[in-house]
């Protein structure tokens, strides 16, 4: 008996083909036993993500408190020395004051004492003092023979309302000098008082004069209105230095 050969063709496509499809089947499982599948690698992915992402916060977290711990640690320590330096510069100023308020107290009971025993300045200048007043001068170029307390007759009371009598502490004609000496000024009063001086000089003699307020202190409380003062009038200060 003689089997058609297509048939037996045919039965071995069948063959072939559920063959293959046994394999496929073998092969799904076996992948499924020992690899994963799309959905389940991005799954897996997904939980690696959350899970890296965890860690990361956890470091994170970590992180940010060790670096407030160590800002706080810095900023008290940044504090303390701010403070003891703080407490430092204020007890080296308190010191400074101290000292600086216990040498105007010294100079101030010099000054009472010469208020006290009533003497001028210009005594002082026509003893020690002149040579000190000469030096100021000469420095600026004025080598000259200055006249100590000249006294001018003002008849209308230009510069004292009480008395027509005027005195020049420092004088001198051709260079035109004129000059107001004092020991300390606590008051503008004496220096508006030298202005009127001046300009009773000038309009008496009809020049100009060069003019120097000289003193060796002035009071704190008025020293800018004292400065303000003089630039206005042209006046120079001399506040004599010690050599």
């Amino acid at each position: 008996m003689t089997i058609d050969p297509h048939l037996i063709k045919e039965i071995e496509n069948i063959i072939e083909s559920k063959i293959e499809e046994k394999v496929k089947a073998i092969q799904i499982k076996y992948l499924k036993e020992n690899f994963l599948t799309r959905d389940e690698f991005l799954d897996a992915m997904e939980r690696i993500d959350e899970r890296f992402n965890a860690i990361q916060k956890q470091m994170d977290d970590r992180f940010n408190a060790m670096q407030k711990q160590m800002d706080d640690r810095f900023n008290a320590m940044q504090k303390q020395m701010d403070d003891r330096f703080n407490a430092m510069q204020k007890q080296m100023d308190d010191r400074f004051n101290a000292m600086q308020k216990q040498m105007d107290d010294r100079f101030d009971r010099v000054y009472e004492r010469f208020d006290a025993i009533d003497i001028g300045y210009s005594d002082v200048v026509e003893g020690m003092g002149y040579s000190i007043v000469k030096r100021e001068f000469k420095n600026r170029g004025l080598n000259v023979d200055l006249q100590i307390r000249q006294h001018f007759t003002d008849k209308e009371h230009f510069v004292h309302p009480d008395t027509e009598d005027v005195e020049i502490d420092i004088f001198h004609i051709n260079p035109n000098i004129i000059g107001e000496a004092t020991l300390k000024i606590t008051e503008l009063d004496k220096i508006r008082t030298f202005i009127k001086k001046i300009q009773f000089l000038e309009k008496t003699y009809n020049m100009e004069f060069q003019r120097f307020f000289i003193c060796f202190k002035i009071a704190e409380k008025i020293k800018e209105d004292v400065l303000t003062l003089l630039k206005k009038y042209a006046i120079e200060l001399i506040v004599p230095q010690h050599e």
